[in-house]
């Protein structure tokens, strides 16, 4: 529900490209994605983007929304876990022969504008600068409790990059685009530590995307790369978390309405 009131609110904010525009694309799809991170997911994916073009322009603006879950979880490495102690007597420890799992979730959003969106027969380059949000969680469970605790990654920045289009039957399009998060929040949370814990020391990194999409008349498919460097955190009050990296493999097949 609330990745639809953030599209709903988009659109209304762009209500005057809207009624100015000429052309209307709505794109929506499925897909899978193969994560790797502290274990290696699959997830299952949902796709939704509307572009809006001005008649006679060059400047496409666009809206991107993604949402995305695992379809299993995965055995933690209990070498490379750090386990929060209880603090009352109340609640029960785990094992350190226990089996531990985890499974990850996120969304992503993007606004922004394609230049050099023209009508041609040749192959050319455009750029791209957009506003881009990204959010992946982690959370770790046992065969005894379905929560243990979940740490959450919320990178919100300026996505650029360039691309390119090479018009035919079926049009191929790349792109290259560089993320960086100006603001980055990791969140903790426990259940044995009470409240969760916001971290407000971490590194911040580059992050890097490419894509190459092919479209004939209305069906389309997106192949996407991304490397997330999600950034060391340290917390006072709970343990700290190391620099992780976590690359994704995507596809996306879509229809344009």
């Amino acid at each position: 529900m609330k990745y639809v009131k953030t599209f709903l609110f988009l659109l209304i904010l762009f209500s005057g490209p809207l009624v100015q525009a000429q052309l209307f694309r709505l794109e929506a799809g499925v897909g899978a994605t193969q994560i790797s991170w502290l274990e290696s997911q699959a997830t299952v994916d949902l796709n939704v983007q509307l572009s809006i073009q001005k008649k006679q322009s060059k400047r496409k603006f666009f809206v991107a929304l993604k949402a995305f879950g695992n379809t299993h979880r995965s055995n933690v490495d209990r070498s490379k876990y750090t386990f929060i102690e209880p603090r009352n007597t109340y609640s029960n420890t785990i094992s350190p022969n226990e089996e531990l799992y985890s499974n990850y979730r996120g969304s992503e959003a993007e606004v922004g504008f394609l230049w050099n969106q023209k009508t041609s027969i040749l192959p050319h380059f455009y750029p791209i600068l957009s506003l881009y949000s990204k959010s992946i969680a982690r959370k770790i469970s046992s065969k005894n409790s379905n929560y243990i605790e979940e740490e959450k990654y919320r990178l919100h920045g300026i996505n650029a990059g360039i691309g390119l289009i090479i018009p035919g039957k079926t049009t191929i399009t790349f792109q290259g685009q560089i993320f960086e998060p100006i603001f980055r929040d990791i969140t903790f949370y426990g259940n044995y530590m009470g409240v969760p814990y916001t971290s407000t020391k971490f590194t911040n990194e580059l992050c890097y995307k490419g894509k190459i999409g092919f479209k004939k008349t209305k069906v389309g498919a997106l192949l996407t790369y991304e490397i997330l460097n999600l950034g060391a955190a340290e917390n006072k009050n709970s343990k700290s978390i190391l620099a992780f990296q976590a690359n994704s493999l995507s596809i996306s097949f879509l229809y344009e309405f």
